[in-house]
């Protein structure tokens, strides 16, 4: 137990304690209890994230550096205590009547300041960059009224004092801004799925993920890569993170696919792109998911199976794409040998499934999620205490139950602090991101960029949407999923409304986008973890990432034109909207692979892709025309392929 005697240790654990606090033991208010939440992530940030990072080699001396991000904990810590010192007054006082006090201003100057700079130390000058040119907005805003050409951008506040402190009640002192909906999300919710995740891979579940998708299809056609995309899947569903699942999966499905006779970036594209596609893949699909819930006011239930579709219809287009590489390539899938591991081997640890599957059941009954995740994280340690003493008194006898106590421990301490340190990665950015909620929902930025977004594009629905799109990759670029839909939601979902696209719909729109930024050159990050573990050129990874995920575009736009595809309207047309774009999926991974049956003429990778389209449209006549395209490519290609047959059988034989 020594290795958590280290303070991001302590402060990772007594974070997690005080989440399962809030469940079990007296919950506090909503007012005090996210900003807490919020200031052991600071806290955490400043530890783990140092303002110098010390030398990879040699001594680490303790110097100034080092003594100011301490001194920038102890600040965080002083004021989670003020809010909880001070929670009653924030819970009776009257929002935007009682003034702030001198201590209050100071309190949530600093609070900004402190959350501005661990975004920028956890996740880089993206996201810090966006609330830096909100907040000059918020009090430059005034001005732009009086510029000719900025008019239309600008608010109507005034500058002075009252100002100031409506900004700061607005932000710190009500659960709007800092402590709004994103962070309630990320203290209620997404913390305590991190938590399972932890604990689900700390008890074996990524290794069973691994080892159940080889066997399932690691004897096919392309393997190792259709492996990626199962494990990834089954991984992505739980853990809710591109990145994450990148790290985590591609180093063992990289290697093996490149000694497969992938490339190194065809191998890295594969797992970046099914790795993003965990983001979209319930129960989990990440914070954003959440989001969309708390924002529409619905169930997460409800968001989880309107995800169901499109979230297959991405994998299904991806493995599409691998069988047809595989297929162009000659690659072969893994022999018995290779394998590693057996049906007997997994199906001993398919118990860790168990607590998945009730935690899902808890989901669709519509249970706390908070509570519901808590209880599949004591079932997965208590399934895993027994298997564990069960192997321990057998082995060894009495004296194998003490060890195998021991190492359950050991794991379940680990996982409270892997858990809570993987949770910076939605505390910060929701609590950033929250900044630039409360500005927009201050100064009607959302409606003012709705009426920017509807005028260029001339009330059009196709040049709008792609007006949000580039929007929200663009945002996307070097932010995490989470922070770069919330920045999409605020502004683009307005601009949708206008446009008639139903609220459901334009969610998932900006979601799509915002995940499959994670694969959107210049700066695609999941891409950039795998091309890293293959060693291979990011660039080139990320531009064949791109091409993989390209069946996620076409079903966002699908969706944001009719909501078939999110389990919305008559059951016909739900099935019928469902194998078009199926087929769909087909005809895109084809033009993709520049294969069919043989390699495509380049007009035909230009019929396959208009095919493509025109599946995936939710619109029958333009389905019945995309299949008939899809049936003359296959039919040419198949005619191709026997007449080459023929000649090569008609040589032999004259040799």
């Amino acid at each position: 137990m020594k290795k958590y005697a280290n303070p991001a240790s302590v402060v990772a654990l007594l974070w997690a304690l005080f989440q399962i606090w809030m469940v079990y033991g007296s919950p506090l208010e909503l007012i005090v209890a996210v900003p807490i939440h919020v200031m052991f992530g600071v806290m955490l940030t400043f530890i783990t994230h140092p303002l110098i990072a010390p030398p990879e080699t040699g001594p680490r001396r303790f110097g100034v550096s080092r003594a100011s991000d301490y001194l920038l904990v102890a600040v965080a810590a002083a004021i989670a205590v003020h809010y909880y010192l001070n929670g009653e007054t924030l819970i009776t006082r009257i929002a935007m009547v009682d003034l702030p006090t001198t201590t209050d201003l100071l309190v949530g100057v600093v609070t900004i300041a402190l959350v501005v700079e661990a975004v920028r130390r956890s996740l880089g000058m993206g996201l810090t960059t966006v609330i830096l040119v909100f907040l000059v907005y918020q009090f430059c805003g005034p001005l732009l009224r009086e510029v000719p050409l900025l008019r239309i951008i600008g608010h109507d506040g005034q500058l002075s004092r009252t100002f100031f402190e409506t900004f700061i009640d607005l932000q710190t002192m009500q659960n709007e801004g800092v402590f709004g909906i994103p962070s309630i999300v990320s203290y209620g919710q997404v913390f305590y799925f991190l938590l399972f995740g932890a604990f689900l891979q700390l008890f074996g579940g990524g290794q069973l993920f691994m080892d159940l998708s080889m066997l399932l299809v690691g004897r096919l056609r392309g393997g190792m890569a259709k492996v990626s995309i199962v494990s990834s899947t089954l991984f992505g569903a739980v853990s809710g993170s591109a990145t994450a699942n990148a790290a985590v999966m591609g180093m063992f499905t990289i290697p093996a696919m490149k000694r497969s006779g992938m490339s190194a970036e065809q191998a890295a594209a594969v797992e970046a792109t099914s790795s993003t596609g965990g983001q979209l893949m319930p129960p989990v699909m990440g914070a954003a998911a959440f989001l969309i819930a708390q924002f529409m006011g619905i169930p997460y239930a409800e968001v989880a199976l309107a995800a169901i579709i499109p979230a297959l219809l991405f994998y299904l287009a991806l493995y599409f794409v691998v069988d047809l590489l595989a297929r162009r390539n000659n690659l072969s899938g893994l022999t018995k040998a290779e394998l590693e591991t057996d049906w007997g081997s997994v199906l001993k640890r398919l118990y860790l499934l168990i607590p998945v599957c009730v935690l899902v059941y808890q989901i669709m009954a519509g249970r706390a999620l908070s509570s519901a995740t808590l209880e599949a994280v004591w079932l997965t340690v208590f399934l895993g205490l027994f298997t564990r003493c069960w192997d321990g008194l057998r082995e060894h006898g009495p004296a194998g139950l003490v060890g195998a106590v021991r190492s359950v421990v050991s794991d379940s301490v680990q996982a409270l602090d892997s858990g809570a340190r993987s949770a910076i990665a939605v505390a910060i950015p929701c609590a950033g991101a929250g900044i630039v909620v409360g500005i927009a929902s201050s100064t009607n930025l959302g409606l003012t960029f709705g009426t920017f977004v509807t005028t260029l594009s001339g009330g059009m629905m196709i040049p709008a949407l792609l007006l949000v799109m580039i929007m929200v990759i663009v945002m996307g670029m070097g932010m995490p999923t989470t922070a770069a839909y919330i920045m999409g939601a605020i502004l683009a979902i307005p601009a949708l409304d206008k446009l008639g696209v139903p609220q459901l719909s334009s969610h998932f729109f900006v979601l799509y986008f915002a995940a499959l930024s994670m694969v959107t050159p210049p700066v695609a990050l999941a891409a950039f973890v795998a091309g890293g573990i293959a060693k291979a050129d990011v660039w080139k990874t990320g531009w064949a990432a791109f091409r993989y995920s390209l069946a996620g575009f076409l079903v966002a736009f699908a969706f944001a034109f009719s909501p078939a595809l999110l389990l919305q309207g008559e059951w016909t047309k739900i099935a019928t909207a469902t194998i078009t774009a199926a087929i769909g999926c087909y005809a895109l991974a084809g033009c993709v692979a520049g294969f069919l049956r043989t390699r495509n003429a380049r007009l035909e990778s230009v019929l396959l892709l208009a095919a493509a389209v025109l599946l995936i449209t939710p619109k029958l006549t333009a389905s019945l025309v995309g299949l008939v395209l899809l049936a003359v490519v296959l039919g040419g290609q198949l005619w191709r392929r026997r007449a080459a047959d023929t000649a090569s059988v008609s040589t032999a034989r004259q040799e």
